[in-house]
């Protein structure tokens, strides 16, 4: 499946992507996405590695663009370093910004992402 390694770890909701992203991938993400961020007490952070994707089919730009409307998300990541999958992303991103409840920022490698990711996630809370 084109959309791997999906994860939900200290406020971060991970994934990969890989070859061509269909509707039935970005269905299941968005999904995971929803579920991850209905069920966290703070606002999430998402983090898609896509340096490995091909390209992403329309109706997944669709699904994508509606994932922009979910709630308790604090902002999202996406790595990628091809052309086709940038501007693909980037589209998906625009046709979300009506309703958006986070902003989507562009990387291009993995490591540029998470850096920027690590700036957002809340700091644990200690007490005495």
């Amino acid at each position: 499946m084109p959309v791997t390694d999906i994860s939900f770890q200290n406020g971060v909701f991970s994934s990969r992507e890989v070859g061509h992203v269909d509707a039935n991938d970005a269905k299941m993400w968005t999904e995971n996405l929803m579920r991850f961020a209905r069920n966290s007490e703070t606002p999430i952070v998402v983090l898609v590695d896509a340096c490995q994707a091909t390209a992403i089919s329309n109706e997944a730009r669709r699904i994508f663009a509606l994932a922009a409307e979910t709630p308790n998300v604090r902002i999202a990541a996406v790595a990628t370093n091809t052309l086709l999958v940038t501007q693909q992303s980037r589209m998906a991103a625009l046709m979300g910004t009506v309703r958006h409840t986070h902003e989507t920022h562009f990387f291009k490698s993995l490591e540029e992402a998470e850096q920027f990711v690590s700036s957002y996630v809340a700091p644990l809370a200690y007490s005495r």
